[in-house]
């Protein structure tokens, strides 16, 4: 277990895999007014800060790059909010850099997602016409790009008025990108519905519980999830109208090339399929150091059940200190394969029904799953070796996310 919990685990992504291929990461831009939590949220979340010890960090001058070693590559980069503030998206045929930034040395076509953190406890409306502003401009020269708001510092809220002010900050969005429509026009200057095309995800997070853990795990779903889907409809649309062509007689047509799988669909398969052949009620791929799940099963997700995973995989990391010292041993002996090592398991009974069981997958991903205890008591070998064949499928799948 050592591996996996140690508290010292590098993030730095690595920059060649051996064979010259340099792999690119994902580009996340963190923005938002000031005092709106973006440092803490990634301090929580990628440096293992406590929620308590956020409320005394300076606030942050320059932009600052943070490399997010998950299942992907993913660099976040948190803007300050003078930055924002000086933002204008008036002249979108010239851009500038991106929010006069000096470090953040790429253009808006490598962005891949756009968090914009705002307060919900203050005045938000100033920072929802700059978010409609970074919307547009962003999806003028990448319209690729998702955009998730964080509606941060929820906590603070009764659950009631929480809701009610997610809804009022959607509906002002909406009806703001409805507004800004008119700038954008089809290919064949039909009116665009920017509210339509644009990828908008709205999250409630705070520091103080779990909920800005699902939140950068939803945000590390849609990187994996691949194209907007309404790019793959057009993209479908395209090659339909190209096979409907009149083509020459005795000539076929090539046939439509199959749709690829996204990564995001390829972790979900495996957790179905191994949720089928060992029984288990839900199973969840954590990235450990982060606390952030990568992949689950189709099941309905279930925010008690995961609070309960989250707490285990936190009670885990508690016991790195007292394995760091294994890693000098380890460097010892002859090294083994990274895949057919043994790998440390834990279970936990949640009840006289109920275990959810821990089985570490690589350095830095682990499975979490809930299970019948009498099922797992009896056949813990069958198990294991349907957890070691889990293990050698996400491992392929993780060399394809780092191409």
């Amino acid at each position: 277990m050592e591996d996996v919990l140690a508290s010292s685990l590098s993030r730095d992504p690595p920059i060649d895999d051996g064979n010259n291929k340099v792999h690119v990461p994902h580009n996340v831009l963190l923005v938002g007014p000031r005092r709106a939590g973006k440092s803490s949220l990634c301090k929580v979340v990628y440096e293992s800060y406590q929620p308590n010890d956020t409320l005394f960090l300076a606030p942050t001058m320059r932009t600052q790059k943070l490399d997010a070693n998950t299942f992907q590559n993913i660099q976040l980069w948190d803007v300050p909010g003078s930055a924002l503030m000086s933002f204008s998206s008036s002249d979108q045929h010239h851009p500038p850099p991106i929010f006069a930034t000096p470090n953040m040395d790429f253009a808006w076509a490598e962005v891949n997602a756009i968090i914009f953190v705002l307060d919900a406890q203050d005045d938000y409306f100033e920072a929802l016409s700059k978010l409609n502003q970074v919307i547009v401009h962003a999806y003028t020269h990448n319209k690729s790009v998702h955009f998730h708001v964080f509606i941060n510092k929820a906590d603070g809220l009764s659950e009631d008025y929480r809701y009610d002010t997610q809804r009022d900050i959607e509906q002002r969005v909406t009806e703001g990108l409805i507004d800004s429509s008119h700038e954008f026009s089809g290919p064949n200057d039909e009116p665009v519905q920017l509210d339509q095309q644009v990828t908008l995800k709205f999250h409630l997070t705070s520091v103080f519980d779990t909920s800005v853990f699902i939140a950068f795990s939803r945000i590390q779903h849609q990187l994996m999830q691949g194209p907007q889907e309404n790019q793959a409809l057009e993209s479908m649309d395209s090659a339909s109208a190209v096979t409907a062509m009149p083509s020459s007689p005795g000539k076929m047509l090539p046939p439509k090339p199959p749709r690829m799988v996204s990564l995001m669909e390829a972790l979900e398969t495996a957790c179905n399929l191994l949720c089928t052949s060992c029984y288990f009620e839900k199973a969840y791929i954590f990235d450990v150091p982060s606390c952030t799940f990568v992949g689950c099963d189709t099941s309905p997700f279930d925010l008690a059940l995961f609070d309960v995973m989250f707490q285990y995989i936190q009670f885990l990391r508690q016991f790195s200190d007292l394995y760091s010292h294994l890693r000098d041993i380890d460097s010892m002996v002859e090294k083994k394969d990274e895949y057919t090592r043994v790998w440390s398991s834990s279970i936990v009974r949640l009840g006289n029904d109920t275990t959810v069981a821990f089985w570490q997958l690589d350095s830095h991903l682990a499975l979490l799953a809930v299970i019948q205890s009498d099922i797992q008591s009896t056949n813990t070998s069958i198990l294991d070796y349907n957890v070691d064949l889990f293990r050698t499928t996400i491992a392929e799948l993780h060399r394809l996310a780092r191409p």
